[in-house]
């Protein structure tokens, strides 16, 4: 009884004098502060279309080997992360195909996470959706934009420690690509 009296008395503080020495969680993430939002418009070689990125990431243009689609990966070096966006050229016969093919590869990346959409259209006429995941994927923003009739814009953005992380812990670098592929869609401009 007296062990027991003892132990709780040594849980006590006096917090009368401000004297409580602060504990660390067992636990916890840095502070990850992102690259401010400066914008840069780059051509993408397709139908005279330009994409603004961030002028803090580096970014690459790459042609498919038959060179029917253009590819853009957006580097953020800091952050360990890449948004890579897929331009392909289409026709009113094969947009359908082309777009559905984009659909499918969002939901097997999503693998059952939640998601959010949000829907909008840009003035340069193209429909846009961003698929925002709640789980902890490498793969937490994907996209598709299309004018319907000549362009289809695909991508994701990829983190390949989301896997390993929890999706709060990431949720700076979640929310930067989001905002830069947002941008980027609302401002794509021919």
């Amino acid at each position: 009884m007296l062990t027991a009296l003892t132990c709780m008395l040594a849980g006590c503080t006096n917090n009368a004098g401000n004297d409580a020495t602060p504990v660390p969680r067992r636990h916890a993430y840095p502070r990850i502060e992102t690259a401010d939002p400066v914008f840069t418009h780059i051509d993408t070689g397709i139908g005279n279309l330009s994409i603004g990125v961030n002028d803090h990431a580096v970014h690459t243009l790459r042609s498919a080997n038959d060179g029917s689609s253009r590819f853009i990966d957006v580097n953020y070096p800091r952050f360990n992360s890449t948004i890579y966006f897929t331009i392909t050229p289409v026709d009113p016969a094969t947009a359908g195909q082309v777009i559905d093919n984009r659909l499918e590869r969002i939901s097997l990346n999503l693998g059952g996470a939640d998601a959010e959409l949000i829907e909008f259209d840009s003035p340069a006429g193209f429909e846009n959706k961003v698929i925002v995941s709640r789980g902890d994927i490498a793969t937490p923003v994907q996209f598709i934009a299309t004018d319907g009739h000549s362009l289809v814009v695909s991508g994701t953005a990829f983190v390949p420690e989301a896997s390993a992380a929890t999706a709060d812990s990431l949720a700076p670098v979640t929310g930067m690509l989001r905002r830069d592929i947002i941008y980027a869609l609302k401002t794509m401009r021919r």
